[in-house]
């Protein structure tokens, strides 16, 4: 019989974006047979605007673990941040680090860090210096975010498109990266239940 898994992705208006395409194009929200043993179904919690640190004290999301305690939470945080902070990167890339780390205290079996997205248009800093911060803190997230209970996931099939994944704003992604996206964070799940013993 089929485990029943669950994965939260946790994030910013990405996910909150990602969540509408996702019920919209009628994908279905459970992985399927792709994971063998395994039922696991998904929850989406988007925070438009979010920060590592507003998201964090919300409440929301510690109501949600309350309801129901999920197995996998697969976190997209951190763009605003890096884009929208002056703080500096190390800072930034600590702050995400010790969430993932609270989210394993509170009770969840699997943190999958998700690199942060690289925008096209850039306002605080200059794009060259947007993108330089944005490469600092996935280096970062990659070096720390690298244990039995704690990993980091670097998003497929983003950088080298042949063809546009933004919306007019430079900053969320069309239809084509939600769909980019939404393949890369299945594979962030079953990258984490393989840890977990539950995938193949």
């Amino acid at each position: 019989m089929a485990v029943m898994t669950l994965a939260l992705v946790l994030g910013d208006s990405h996910i909150c974006w990602l969540e509408r395409f996702v019920s919209s194009s009628g994908i279905r929200f459970g992985t399927g047979s792709s994971f063998v043993g395994t039922d696991c179904h998904f929850k989406f919690a988007g925070f438009r605007g979010g920060s590592v640190s507003s998201v964090r004290d919300d409440g929301a999301v510690d109501r949600l673990l309350d309801l129901q305690m999920p197995a996998i939470v697969v976190l997209c945080l951190g763009g605003n941040d890096v884009y929208g902070s002056p703080e500096s990167v190390l800072t930034v890339g600590m702050r995400l680090y010790e969430y993932a780390q609270s989210l394993l205290a509170r009770g969840v079996l699997h943190v999958v860090v998700c690199q942060i997205v690289r925008r096209q248009c850039v306002r605080r800093y200059s794009w060259e210096d947007g993108t330089q911060r944005v490469v600092d803190v996935n280096e970062f997230l990659k070096a720390v975010c690298d244990t039995e209970r704690l990993s980091c996931w670097y998003h497929r099939g983003f950088w080298q498109s042949q063809r546009n994944i933004f919306r007019g704003d430079g900053v969320h992604v069309n239809d084509l990266g939600n769909y980019k996206l939404w393949r890369s964070v299945k594979g962030a799940v079953f990258v984490a239940l393989k840890h977990l013993g539950l995938g193949r």
